[in-house]
């Protein structure tokens, strides 16, 4: 992924707000139930919906955009997807983002 990409994602504070979540959602999502533990395969789309107040089709695009730019990881379990942080991606994206702004 580009810096300008990285920033492109970024910018929406929604994006932001479900990178926050994922990275600690047993914190983020304490006050929801799913089938499977968080740690196991991450987050179910429809609580990450109901948590972020989207319609089904928005949902959608923003984890569209969080998985193209690697920085979830969806996983397809029956008519259900989970989706988990992908830290090591956030962090080689956040170390491009830096020196990509101290060079400018």
């Amino acid at each position: 992924m580009t810096p300008e990409n990285a920033i492109k994602i970024l910018s929406n504070p929604l994006r932001v707000a479900v990178l926050q979540w994922l990275k600690q959602p047993e914190v983020a999502f304490a006050d929801y139930q799913q089938l499977y533990d968080f740690s196991e395969y991450g987050v179910c789309a429809s609580l990450i919906q109901k948590k972020a107040g989207l319609s089904q089709p928005a949902t959608s695009l923003l984890l569209k955009s969080l998985s193209d730019g690697s920085l979830v990881t969806p996983v397809k379990i029956g008519k259900w997807t989970y989706y988990k942080s992908n830290n090591k991606n956030i962090r080689e994206m956040s170390a491009q983002v830096i020196e990509y702004v101290n060079n400018i």
